[in-house]
């Protein structure tokens, strides 16, 4: 019988927001069974504004690069693990840095459980050997609590989260333009053709523009196309500010990134862009209507599962092929 478990999930932002609806209902479903979350400082703050009061659920953010770098720092990391007296350890990472873990708790002979990543079935989809629906994210990491004799039902419900937000117009829009890779961004120049077509085609609608402190300069300069209209939250706001926003959007645009699975966790409809990757991977937006997907049937997507591939025509047509009328009708649902 497991009484305390530890969960760990160290990145991508995305991936681990993956992870929330499925620790949530394993919280609920086994409520004797103290649960640790194991991840990244980025992720501890998702899921202490997501799962804020969950009795059974202990959330830890580490920087694993800077302060338990190297196997010497990872022998210390296992090390306060080790005192915390985990009965099992559920890996929904699956890296060098986790599989070392492993190794130690095993010698400790302490069970352990780690996702299968369906790599080949991966690399058959961008190779187009197949092109069927993959096992999601959520759904692997279901999987690896099966492996631990604890199954998991899905019965965690999207949220809004709770406290004042103060927005300017009577439909309220965000943007989020950015990701991480090129592969995955629809053209800086027909965002601001999106943006100008919700704005001339909706008068009482208001933007808020979303990303990183990285992206601030770049997205102010976005708001003197109608600066009453346009609101710049990048930088300017805590993840927690950023769910509670999202809360009370009428939609959010998003990329192949964190933004729709965040979106995703607190209930806002999410009009999502797909390019080189494909929702068919598995990465797709909790209970996120498919209709609300824009992408192009072309015969070389998807190419990449991350994004990160050079387009082997150099134009990324994928994503530059995609008219801004089709994601504005798609957003006003014409």
């Amino acid at each position: 019988m497991i009484s305390n478990l530890l969960v760990i999930r160290f990145s991508a932002l995305g991936d681990i927001a993956m992870t929330v609806p499925v620790v949530a209902s394993l919280c609920r479903q086994y409520p004797s069974m103290q649960v640790t979350m194991l991840t990244n400082k980025l992720g501890a703050k998702i899921y202490n504004a997501v799962l804020d009061g969950q009795p059974n659920l202990k959330v830890r953010g580490i920087d694993v690069k800077r302060d338990y770098k190297g196997v010497n720092g990872l022998n210390r990391l296992y090390h306060e693990l080790k005192a915390e007296g985990y009965d099992a350890v559920a890996d929904l990472h699956n890296v060098l840095r986790t599989k070392w873990l492993n190794f130690r708790f095993l010698l400790n002979r302490t069970p352990k459980a780690q996702i299968d990543k369906g790599r080949a079935d991966k690399k058959a989809l961008v190779d187009h050997r197949i092109s069927q629906q993959l096992k999601s994210s959520i759904e692997r990491y279901q999987d690896v609590f099966e492996q631990l004799g604890m199954p998991v039902t899905l019965d965690f419900t999207p949220t809004p989260l709770s406290g004042p937000v103060a927005l300017a117009g009577k439909v309220n829009i965000g943007i989020a333009p950015t990701a991480q890779h090129r592969g995955k961004i629809y053209p800086k120049e027909q965002m601001l053709q999106v943006i100008d077509g919700l704005l001339a085609q909706c008068p009482d609608l208001h933007i808020y523009l979303f990303g990183g402190p990285e992206e601030q300069a770049e997205l102010d300069q976005w708001t003197e196309r109608c600066p009453e209209r346009i609101h710049d939250t990048a930088g300017r706001q805590t993840i927690a500010d950023d769910l509670r926003m999202m809360s009370v959007l009428n939609c959010m645009v998003t990329m192949d990134s964190a933004n729709m699975h965040m979106a995703s966790l607190v209930g806002c409809r999410v009009v999502s862009i797909w390019g080189a990757t494909d929702v068919k991977a598995g990465f797709y937006g909790y209970r996120q209507n498919p209709d609300d997907i824009v992408a192009l049937p072309l015969d070389c997507r998807p190419c990449s599962i991350y994004g990160n591939k050079p387009c082997r025509y150099g134009d990324y047509h994928c994503m530059s092929d995609i008219e801004p009328q089709s994601i504005i009708d798609r957003v006003l649902r014409k």
